[in-house]
């Protein structure tokens, strides 16, 4: 019988993992935790200002170090406008509730999700008794979000715990995001929104650079096999990645034009803001407004595309 031949694996510069990938992997195996990366951050946190915290996660997660003088990168430049920017309208964007009254104010109620209800801490949440499918989340923080279905076993002790740790959460501190500074969240319950197959719709992120939206980033499989498109305002597929992995192209929405004029609107005067959409039923809302996606971090391949991004940057 044949045995398996032993081949040693060479590392070239081509397939040599990265020095952020190496150090991840040792601390891996030092402290046997999934996410070593998170935790040194923390203890860095206290210790570093937020420029420094900020290049060091730049080098982490995109392999260079950045230049916040003279930003080039979307990447670069979204750091930058955290590290510099101190308008009251990145708390209003960053407060659910405060980006509820802009939306209303600006572009219609008609955009909005219906509320449920709003209360102050955790323990005053009935969540025993609200109306269901809805979803909670607070109203300060990122991606924060339960689902009560009908039909379904809750534990409300659990819920009401991590309704709580979300609001004891220094979001400000986490990756230095500004925009969240001195806000106090509360816990907010909405409908929720579903598509013709009962799942969670696809979200609709319009980029507004220098005036004018860029790109429309489309998510699908959010909470579970989460997978992204990009396309410019005509809905052509644009041949980049935001991260994640492409999927099958999607169809133009039938307000295309309608959700750009309102994300226009609703951007008029902020130097930088991602616009974030549904289509359930044929009728558009909006979700959220985000200051600094995905703090910065995330990775535009090709480089290129960040590079393009960063060009329309005006202050």
């Amino acid at each position: 019988m044949d045995h398996p031949r032993t081949v040693a694996f060479q590392h070239t510069a081509a397939n040599r993992p990265s020095l952020s990938a190496r150090a991840r992997h040792l601390l891996s195996r030092l402290l046997g935790i999934r996410r070593p990366d998170l935790l040194l951050a923390r203890w860095l946190g206290a210790r570093l200002s937020d420029r420094h915290y900020l290049a060091i996660g730049y080098r982490l997660y995109l392999g260079a170090w950045p230049d916040y003088d003279q930003p080039r990168t979307i990447n670069e430049h979204i750091h930058a406008y955290m590290l510099r920017c101190r308008s009251p309208l990145l708390h209003m964007a960053a407060d659910k509730a405060l980006t509820r009254d802009h939306v209303a104010r600006t572009v219609g109620t008609q955009y909005l999700v219906p509320v449920i209800g709003l209360w102050p801490d955790a323990a005053r949440v009935p969540i025993e008794r609200l109306p269901r499918p809805c979803v909670l989340k607070p109203t300060v923080g990122s991606g924060q979000v339960l689902f009560l279905r009908d039909g379904e076993d809750i534990d409300v002790c659990q819920i009401r715990l991590t309704l709580q740790r979300w609001l004891d959460t220094e979001y400000s501190r986490v990756n230095r995001e500004w925009c969240y500074e001195g806000l106090h969240g509360k816990v907010i319950a909405e409908t929720l929104l579903t598509d013709d197959r009962g799942t969670v719709p696809a979200d609709y992120k319009l980029y507004v650079i220098g005036g004018a939206v860029r790109f429309i980033q489309v998510d699908r499989g959010r909470f579970c096999h989460h997978t992204r498109n990009l396309y410019d305002t005509d809905w052509q597929l644009l041949p980049a990645r935001l991260s994640l992995e492409n999927h099958a192209p999607d169809p133009r929405p039938a307000c295309l034009a309608e959700m750009i004029d309102i994300t226009l609107r609703l951007a008029q005067c902020f130097e930088f803001l991602r616009v974030d959409c549904y289509v359930v039923g044929g009728r558009l809302y909006v979700g959220e407004l985000t200051n600094y996606p995905g703090a910065g971090f995330e990775r535009f391949i090709p480089h290129a595309f960040a590079l393009e991004l960063g060009a329309h940057w005006r202050r």
